[in-house]
């Protein structure tokens, strides 16, 4: 009993001591910052083709941690990636300082922090925006290797067994008077990225400093055994937070969705647990009366609707196409608002995640995805890939008006690429999007409709689609033309007013009892559903590989270039049909 009295008095006395001491250091940091002032950085972008200079990597995870502990380590990533989010991309001029909190600034609930993993007087502490060490450790060893002006750096006062402070290569900080200061003579650009198991910190640059080398200046410190707040049993120890802090419950999986696709709700279905955690912009309810977003599996767990963000974005796609305009640029910029109103419901604990493809560009830049391994719902092509898709059929039909409409930024495209190429799985029914990813796609079935039997009477020739280039429209107007073909379209949009003037056509009316072929050579195609209920309803279908669905009994796939094809396997159709 003496023993745990005299633990608490230390305890309090040398928590008394450290506020005394940060206090004064605070106070000489405002005058310091007085006299010699720092400026904040921004990405201007001119820096991005140039060489990797210097680099440093960093384990987020720790396999050794105990159930108690795994939940700070899960906060210490949460508050790097939103710390590395600061200073991702910023640009540096010759000769400018750079200092840690002039970027981070204050780190609170406010800003997004949450506990995590702080060193302090040899232990292992609960505490708001801890980790951020790890962060700064990794700038200070790359500054090193870059051969920069290091201005300030304080060392910890404690060494963890494997972290850089083992090599003297660490930097503690502590807002607001502890920082990390360096310098370049020439500009420079650093680059933060978190990967499923790594910090990743580069900079950049035209030049590479070789006045002195700071790599041969390493001297190794002994590590310290650390105390942590769950196994040295004294809770009244002021560095002690609040229990309420810690939640030692994990989440394995958060699904962060956009609009339903039957093949992905049967997916989730099967693979979700009762641990898992949903973000979707809406859910149905009185007000919200579309099944857009019912998934299934929102039914059995707990579960979160951006509902501001989702109906937002609902008026606006809708009130821009009212207009006829294009929309893909503004849904581009509506799905990045959905995404970062997703990140921020993110559980911390949540270490794998399954994204709805149109919003990983957005989550990944935000950095979201660091520190997680996620799985992708593809519903479309890269929007790279898609580009060169349009642009080659541009180049055919150079007269069109809609086959320029797809695109994205390049930043944009960038993103998806990077977010892509780190992605564990690429679940998708797509076929053509299958055999892309086919190193690491998990293939799903396309749902076919149940119907019921049709008589097998129809005659007419069906597009199913709208009257526009990447659909494929050209090819069936020619196609109408060669082989005087009169034509059923279910869309109402066309490429001009007076684009079928000179051949047959007619409103599909939705009954497929009429239907006896349909054609449909897409350059692009996301969810072929006519499609599928064709081929329920063991209709003729002949379509092109972009359509995603694999050849059978009674679906002939061309290639969407090939003219020739695609007229002879509607003549031997026609033939069949006509018999």
């Amino acid at each position: 009993m003496n023993n745990k009295n005299e633990i608490e008095k230390n305890s309090i006395k040398n928590n008394t001591v450290f506020k005394i001491k940060s206090s004064i250091h605070i106070f000489n940091r405002k005058i310091n910052n007085l006299i010699y002032p720092t400026k904040r950085f921004k990405n201007k972008n001119l820096l991005d083709k140039h060489s990797v200079i210097a680099f440093s990597e960093s384990d987020l995870w720790n396999p050794n941690d105990n159930e108690q502990n795994w939940i700070l380590t899960a906060g210490k990533i949460e508050n790097i990636r939103i710390a590395s989010n600061k200073l991702n991309g910023i640009e540096i001029g010759a000769n400018e300082v750079f200092s840690f909190w002039r970027h981070i600034g204050n780190p609170n609930f406010g800003k997004g922090y949450v506990v995590g993993r702080e060193i302090r007087e040899g232990c292992v502490i609960p505490t708001i925006a801890g980790g951020l060490c790890q962060l700064s450790n990794a700038l200070y060893d790359t500054a090193l290797k870059a051969n920069f002006d290091i201005i300030e750096r304080h060392k910890h006062t404690k060494v963890i067994k494997g972290s850089l402070a083992e090599k003297d290569r660490d930097a503690t900080v502590k807002w607001n008077y502890v920082d990390l200061r360096f310098k370049s003579n020439f500009d420079f650009k650093i680059e933060a990225e978190l990967t499923s198991e790594k910090l990743i910190i580069s900079f950049k640059s035209i030049k590479k400093n070789t006045t002195k080398d700071n790599q041969n200046s390493l001297k190794f410190r002994q590590s310290n055994k650390l105390n942590d707040c769950y196994s040295c049993g004294n809770y009244s120890c002021p560095k002690h937070e609040k229990k309420d802090y810690i939640d030692i419950e994990t989440t394995k999986t958060t699904f962060i969705l956009d609009e339903k696709w039957p093949e992905f709700d049967k997916y989730i279905n099967d693979k979700s647990k009762k641990d898992d955690f949903y973000i979707v912009p809406l859910k149905k309810n009185l007000l919200i009366k579309t099944n857009r977003y019912s998934w299934k599996s929102l039914n059995k767990t707990s579960s979160k609707a951006l509902f501001f963000s989702g109906i937002y974005r609902a008026l606006r796609l809708r009130l821009f196409s009212s207009n006829k305009n294009n929309v893909f640029e503004l849904s581009l910029k509506l799905d990045r608002y959905i995404s970062i109103n997703a990140s921020k419901h993110i559980p911390i604990e949540s270490k794998h995640l399954v994204v709805s493809q149109n919003l990983l560009p957005f989550l990944y830049e935000s950095g979201a995805l660091g520190g997680r391994t996620y799985d992708v719902l593809m519903t479309r092509l890269p929007i790279e890939l898609l580009h060169k898709k349009l642009n080659a059929a541009f180049l055919k039909h150079p007269n069109s008006k809609t086959l320029n409409d797809y695109r994205a930024p390049n930043h944009i495209i960038s993103l998806e690429n990077k977010a892509l190429t780190q992605a564990r799985k690429i679940i998708t029914p797509h076929n053509e999007i299958g055999e892309i990813f086919k190193h690491k796609v998990e293939k799903l079935n396309w749902y076919y409709p149940k119907n019921k039997k049709i008589d097998k009477s129809g005659t007419k020739i069906l597009f199913p689609a709208s009257s526009i280039g990447r659909k494929g429209v050209y090819s069936i107007k020619k196609l109408c033309q060669d082989l005087n073909l009169r034509l059923t379209i279910s869309g109402k949009k066309n490429e001009t007013k007076d684009f079928w003037d000179s051949i047959e056509t007619e409103i599909f009316s939705g009954d497929f009892n009429e239907i006896g072929l349909v054609i449909y050579p897409a350059y692009v195609e996301n969810q072929p559903r006519s499609l599928l209920k064709a081929i329920s309803l063991n209709i003729p279908v002949i379509t092109s590989f972009e359509a995603g669905i694999k050849e059978s009994e009674n679906v002939k796939v061309i290639d969407v270039n090939d003219y020739n094809s695609l007229k002879k396997e509607v003549i031997n159709i026609r033939t069949i049909i006509n018999q």
